[in-house]
């Protein structure tokens, strides 16, 4: 409890205001003692919480920012302030600001978890598992992470995973209604790629069959068509050859320099591993490559969406 935050204080007058849902008035209250008291700590903890919750979402940023700069080893204040940032899709600024949270706290479950969505958004699935599962591992019974968690298995198509996961959030949380809408889906999802992996497994009539089978032929072109096909392809190709160029100096000089310095100066006890900074450019390097991989996979995925309609046996033998 803060200075002010004492039975009968504005403080105190705001929070009763807040939980009886008057957080418009609560929001008076508080912008009425700052002008008195413009650092106070619980104030503008609570002052943003309560634009956050109007939706007021720039007000709320402000509001962090000023608690973060005034009270820098406040941890709290850095997670709100991540949160607010994700709120409002600047996901690079709130894995900067969650990573100052959890060098104040590394046991914070809320940080973590929070910091799981701004890497989720940054296209960095495998970071935001590891922030997921810690935010699990620290809060047991908070079902949010279990529901996001669930939600990256089920992109990444591990079915069996998800429902692991989501299965082990229902242990946790009985009856959630996220948990068990967010299970539900993932099993229909197992259940369509079963059918997929044996089509055969059920009876179909013989006309369906047929159809099938001609599906399945190889398509004739004529060598007109197949020349603007290979065209076609060749530009695929040296699209994937532009995006992968320069993975090999990101790699080189990027990732594996960002590296070998914070391994150098974690050995020698350097204040400078601690520093957001290493870690910001080595969030960065991994977002960069995630979007190249994300965007080769999907090249690839035309190659052989093109080779499934004009020649399933080259499928076949891939």
């Amino acid at each position: 409890m803060g200075s002010a935050d004492t039975p009968g204080s504005p403080v105190e007058t705001a929070r009763q205001l807040y939980r009886q849902k008057k957080v418009a008035q609560a929001v008076d209250t508080l912008k009425a003692f700052l002008e008195q008291k413009p650092g106070d700590r619980d104030a503008l903890e609570l002052l943003g919480t309560c634009y956050f919750v109007l939706k007021q979402l720039d007000e709320a940023r402000t509001t962090f920012e000023q608690l973060t700069k005034s009270h820098a080893s406040h941890g709290p204040g850095w997670v709100n302030l991540g949160a607010v940032q994700n709120a409002l899709q600047d996901y690079m600024g709130a894995s900067k600001s969650l990573r100052k949270a959890l060098q104040k706290d590394k046991k914070c479950a809320a940080a973590h978890y929070n910091l799981g969505i701004a890497q989720k958004a940054l296209k960095m699935n495998s970071m935001a598992i590891t922030a997921y599962r810690e935010a699990i591992r620290l809060a047991p019974t908070m079902p949010e992470p279990y529901a996001n968690l669930g939600n990256i298995y089920i992109e990444m198509k591990n079915v069996n995973q998800a429902i692991k996961c989501l299965d082990e959030g229902l242990g946790k949380c009985p009856n959630h209604p996220k948990l068990t809408a967010i299970l539900k889906k993932a099993q229909a999802e197992k259940s369509g790629l079963k059918a997929k992996e044996a089509p055969l497994g059920r009876l179909v009539d013989e006309k369906e069959l047929s159809q099938r089978t001609l599906k399945a032929t190889r398509k004739e072109l004529q060598p007109a068509d197949r020349n603007r096909e290979r065209e076609s392809l060749r530009e695929i190709t040296r699209g994937i050859r532009r995006l992968m160029k320069p993975v090999p100096v990101m790699i080189d000089e990027g990732l594996q320099k960002q590296l070998h310095s914070m391994n150098l100066a974690a050995a020698q006890n350097d204040p400078r591993c601690e520093a957001p900074g290493a870690f910001e450019q080595m969030t960065e390097t991994l977002a960069e490559m995630e979007r190249i991989r994300s965007e080769t996979t999907a090249a690839m995925g035309r190659i052989l969406a093109h080779f499934r309609e004009t020649d399933p046996e080259a499928v076949a033998s891939l």
